[in-house]
């Protein structure tokens, strides 16, 4: 590791009690520290490794590694909103927190979480322009998420016609200053401690990443999601699904009411845009999952933002 790195890495890691202080306060979420190691490594790149890593792999930080940069933390909310919102995509599910951002159709990335409690799951990603359902490829921290990237990008470049990228950014000095992080990437997911539901049972989930639930949370039928957003288009079928979900978690079983106010809130119909509050938010306060209600309440109530850059000088 050059001196550089060493030094943007201390310089992270003496800023991250202060951004953790924040995100916890704003979001009432745990920042995980490999988010630190993150920051690191953008703030190390030299004029190669920045451009291999925004032409090379078309990535740019966002959301909430602004909080990182110079002068972060005097960064606030613009035009009164909430700073939950800022880099919250209309169709984004509350579990993704955005950190990152991608090249095309509004891709995105981010962290997963499926409980307030615990710390982020793994990353995510989604199109927001595209299909803006959400997916996952199960990396645990941003840095392995832009390695795997890397791998890709390499993958397609040997396996496509070489002309088609010629005159392209070498990926070379982007993958000397991933490795360099690597080991403190790798220490501060140790630090961190254990992940509660990395190896939760998750049913497949359809628009966006299955639920992890505990046992007695119901039946989620998040395997039928593709045949569900056909009939939401019917409006006494969808009054039908709602009433049975609302049902369900009115007795105390929530994860059906999860799945369809998640699919209800990825159809994105005004027609359906209070049920799925209503569920979305039962649901995560059922389940304990405050902080994710929260996160859906402000969403919803602004939904029509024109841009979601919402965190200003």
């Amino acid at each position: 590791m050059r001196d550089d790195q060493r030094a943007a890495l201390a310089l992270m890691g003496e800023r991250f009690p202060l951004v953790e202080e924040r995100f916890r306060r704003v979001y009432n979420l745990r920042l995980p520290r490999h988010v630190a190691v993150f920051a690191a490594f953008w703030h190390s790149l030299d004029g190669a490794e920045r451009s291999a890593v925004w032409g090379g792999l078309g990535l740019r930080t966002g959301g909430i590694a602004a909080l990182f940069a110079d002068g972060g933390l005097s960064l606030s909310a613009r035009d009164g909103l909430d700073e939950r919102l800022d880099h919250r995509y209309r169709r984004d599910p509350p579990e993704l927190v955005t950190i990152m951002g991608g090249d095309s159709d509004g891709l995105h990335y981010g962290l997963w979480y499926d409980d307030p409690a615990d710390l982020p799951t793994f990353v995510a990603y989604n199109w927001a322009r595209d299909t803006a359902e959400t997916w996952t490829n199960g990396w645990v921290t941003m840095l392995g998420q832009t390695y795997g990237l890397l791998q890709k990008v390499r993958s397609d470049r040997e396996r496509d016609d070489p002309a088609h990228y010629e005159g392209a950014e070498p990926l070379e000095p982007a993958e000397d200053a991933l490795n360099a992080f690597a080991d403190a990437d790798a220490e501060a997911l140790a630090q961190d401690g254990p992940r509660r539901w990395a190896t939760a049972d998750r049913p497949d989930g359809g628009v966006t990443i299955g639920p992890a639930l505990p046992p007695d949370a119901g039946d989620p039928r998040a395997g039928r999601a593709d045949e569900r957003i056909t009939l939401y288009r019917d409006p006494e079928t969808a009054a039908s699904i709602i009433a049975e979900a609302r049902a369900e978690l009115a007795a105390g079983q929530p994860a059906y009411a999860l799945v369809v106010g998640r699919e209800l809130h990825w159809f994105d119909a005004d027609d359906h845009r209070a049920e799925a509050t209503e569920l979305l938010v039962g649901a995560y306060r059922a389940l304990g999952r405050d902080a994710l209600a929260d996160i859906a309440e402000v969403h919803h109530a602004n939904r029509n933002l024109r841009s979601v850059d919402v965190l200003a000088p």
